[in-house]
């Protein structure tokens, strides 16, 4: 996995501006083959984002195979995020299907360069969307889930004393 760890807020949306930024310039140039393989990268490291930002937030550590998140199936990602319960049934069917999609679409690309259009680039950018509000819901959720087990504790002491 290249993704870099480390980098601070501001790099982070620099590498997303310019990553979305060319994905723009690939569909206004009509070259649909690189910004359908560029926008899935996105929602790849979207998937991969959420799948640790969750599994953290559940055990307080990183996932076992972090090091190696690159050689984790991204079916078993998106899995792993519907059994945490970031993303639904239908979201986890839906990612898995553009992935699916996307394999036809790469392999058999010589003779399927048609079927890269600009709605099955809609597709996978709503995609993207759908798992970053999935994820920051879930974040919320678990934050005031954690904020409400510390007032219950606090409470209880409070009581005791």
């Amino acid at each position: 996995m290249a993704r870099t760890n480390g980098l601070d807020p501001f790099a982070m949306y620099s590498v997303f501006k310019t990553a979305f930024d060319q994905v723009n310039k690939f569909k206004a140039e009509r070259n649909l083959l690189a910004a359908h393989v560029l926008a899935f990268s996105i929602l790849e490291d979207r998937v991969t984002a959420a799948y640790v930002s969750a599994y953290r937030l559940l055990h307080e550590k990183n996932p076992p195979q972090y090091e190696n998140l690159g050689k984790i199936h991204f079916k078993n990602k998106v899995s792993n995020l519907h059994n945490m319960g970031v993303i639904d049934q239908s979201l986890d069917e839906k990612i898995n299907a553009a992935a699916i999609l996307r394999n036809e679409l790469t392999h058999e690309m010589m003779w399927r360069l048609d079927c890269f259009t600009e709605e099955g680039l809609d597709e996978i950018r709503d995609l993207i969307n759908q798992v970053n509000k999935a994820n920051r819901r879930f974040v919320k959720n678990q934050n005031e889930k954690r904020k409400e087990i510390a007032f219950r504790s606090d409470s209880k002491k409070l009581k005791k004393n």
